[in-house]
């Protein structure tokens, strides 16, 4: 008898599928046999929310028609709740699938078996015929139903926890209202829709999405105690959230392509964690922000927002995004928020980083198209920051990065003032490094970031040398692509190197230099200027290579004679 441990190691070689054998031995094999990707029987076993949930999946008739032949195995012992996934049309294969379906269910209502319906009905005009199914729906998905006009059908659904309808013509959902369980709700492009009333004192109501709909009023969702998240996507006539005042557990708004003005209904709203806000072009001020204790996530996109004086009274701030605020032109209302871990600012005129320096957690900072952005300076001595992203910025000093000890990750894109990486010297801890579209000449300054894993090199027109490159010790993937090098002898000291990509390097004529690394697994040199592969034939751990589009290359028969590596060229 094989042991709980045995079984375990045994189940680890079986992701994509296991023997019905293997599954049936035990309990726990079993549970281990349906934890696969794939399954047993078609039956996947997940947990969620602590509680072990088995799923299956119905495609279509003849695999609904197979059904009897798995129950032994859904109706075995240990019993674990299911949940059946069914995709419905308005077709007669469907109605044939619901009526085997419906027997299903009688039997393993029989068999004690809990079992709940997840249903996605597609291009329905009613509900009348899926009634008995609807009956035991936790999920119910409507789409492209655009006959259809009442959601009668969804009546006191005992079960029902998530609605989600897209594409349909209904004009009533007050069926909905008698749903008391319902917990998520999801409306988008339901061009009739124009009141969210139905929603009204549902107590267990958590989300709320409404998207390319004519809805104006969510005066119902005052009445909604447990709501916890809502977004409103492109509704030209929301103009208002103040039904959303005094919502206690609110903790997620979401507003993109509404006419919004006012947020002052959010002031009321203690537990707000994350706000989002896109292209509302009458939102001006972030003002009713203010003394949100709870707030960690702010995104603003696309308004004409000036100011963020307001955010510097919201102490638990951890994340900060502005994206395309023509006025915002500083970020001095971040200063020493103790929490903020990451700030991200895209096509705004700030100028000045100064603030960020008495931000002691600050872990992350993206700058990209602030055409007035010229310093890093201020990111001097941030000793928890691990990740920069920098484009398309006339950045010129970047010094202040030596002394920022945790840095892990630096991204520099279209800088046209960066021609060195002298900056990243010594950093012990670098892991990654992305440079693309700069001025850049050498890169060997990198040879004492000892912890550098990842060195991606792209369309840097003054790179034309590696000849003094001393690879770190640890280096894995490298990529030099588009550049005008010409040879990669350097590499040869690299002795961790798994990858290597020279794409479209014209000039490179040869791939010398990667013959004696034990570790090289795969090589792209597509649309690069060597003539023969034999540098890399004899590399023990090669298994993929690159040289499509290479003109001067004469063979690769040397890699095809090795028969364990696969090799893509032009025959």
């Amino acid at each position: 008898m094989l042991r709980c441990n045995e079984l375990y190691e045994y189940s680890a070689y079986l992701e994509y599928g296991t023997p019905l054998a293997f599954a049936a031995v035990s309990p726990f094999a079993r549970e281990r046999a349906e934890s696969c990707w794939r399954g047993t029987l078609g039956c996947v076993t997940r947990i969620v929310d602590g509680e072990a949930w088995r799923s299956l999946y119905i495609r279509d008739e003849e695999c609904a028609a197979q059904l009897e032949s798995v129950e032994w195995w859904l109706t075995r012992s240990p019993a674990v709740p299911l949940k059946v996934y069914v995709t419905l049309e308005n077709d007669k294969h469907s109605l044939n699938t619901v009526a085997l379906l419906e027997e299903f269910s009688v039997r393993l209502e029989r068999c004690g078996v809990q079992f709940f319906f997840c249903l996605t009905l597609n291009g329905i005009d009613t509900l009348e015929p899926f009634g008995t199914l609807l009956s035991r729906a936790e999920d119910v998905i409507l789409n492209g139903c655009s006959d259809l006009t009442t959601l009668r059908g969804l009546d006191g659904l005992r079960y029902l926890k998530r609605a989600f309808f897209n594409g349909c013509g209904m004009t009533d959902i007050s069926a909905i209202r008698t749903c008391a369980l319902l917990k998520a709700v999801a409306f988008a492009s339901c061009p009739a829709l124009t009141s969210l009333d139905a929603l009204q004192e549902l107590q267990r109501l958590k989300s709320v999405c409404v998207a390319d709909c004519p809805v104006s009023s969510l005066d119902a969702l005052r009445t909604c105690p447990s709501l916890e998240s809502v977004r409103f996507a492109s509704c030209p006539d929301l103009t208002s959230l103040d039904a959303l005042q005094g919502l206690q557990r609110l903790k997620s708004v979401d507003v993109r392509s509404c006419p919004v003005a006012s947020l002052d209904a959010l002031r009321t709203c203690p537990s707000l964690e994350s706000v989002t806000f896109a292209s509302c072009p009458a939102l001006t001020s972030l003002d009713a922000l203010q003394g949100l204790q709870q707030l960690k996530s702010v995104d603003v996109a696309n308004c004409p927002v000036a100011s963020l004086d307001v955010l510097r009274t919201c102490p638990s701030l951890e994340s900060v995004r502005f994206v395309s605020c023509f006025s915002l032109t500083s970020l001095d209302a971040l200063q020493e928020l103790q929490q903020l871990k990451s700030v991200d600012v895209q096509s705004c005129p700030v100028a000045s980083l100064d603030a960020l320096r008495t931000c002691p957690s600050l872990e992350s900072v993206t700058f990209a198209s602030c055409p007035a952005l010229t310093s890093l300076d201020a990111l001097q001595g941030l000793q928890q920051l691990k990740s920069v992203d920098v484009a398309n910025c006339p950045v010129a000093s970047r010094d202040a990065l030596r002394m920022c000890p945790s840095l892990e990750s630096v991204r520099f894109s279209s800088c046209p003032a960066l021609t060195s990486l002298d900056a990243l010297q010594g950093l012990q801890q670098l892991k990654s490094v992305t440079v693309s579209n700069c001025p850049v000449a050498s890169l060997d300054a990198l040879h004492t970031c000892e912890a550098l894993k990842e060195l991606r090199v792209y369309s840097c027109s003054s790179l034309t040398s590696l000849e003094h490159f001393k690879g770190p010790p640890n280096l894995k993937d490298i990529t030099i692509s588009d550049c005008p090098i010409t040879s990669i002898r350097s590499l040869n000291t690299c002795v961790s190197l798994r990858i290597v990509d020279v794409t479209s390097c014209p000039l490179l004529l040869s791939l010398d230099g990667l013959g004696d690394l034990p570790n090289l697994e795969e090589v792209r040199a597509r649309g690069s200027g060597i003539t023969d592969v034999a540098a890399i034939a004899q590399c023990p751990a090669l298994r993929s290579v690159n040289v499509r589009s290479c003109p001067q290359l004469q063979s690769v028969d040397v890699l095809l004679k090795r028969g364990d590596v696969e090799v893509d060229y032009d025959e």
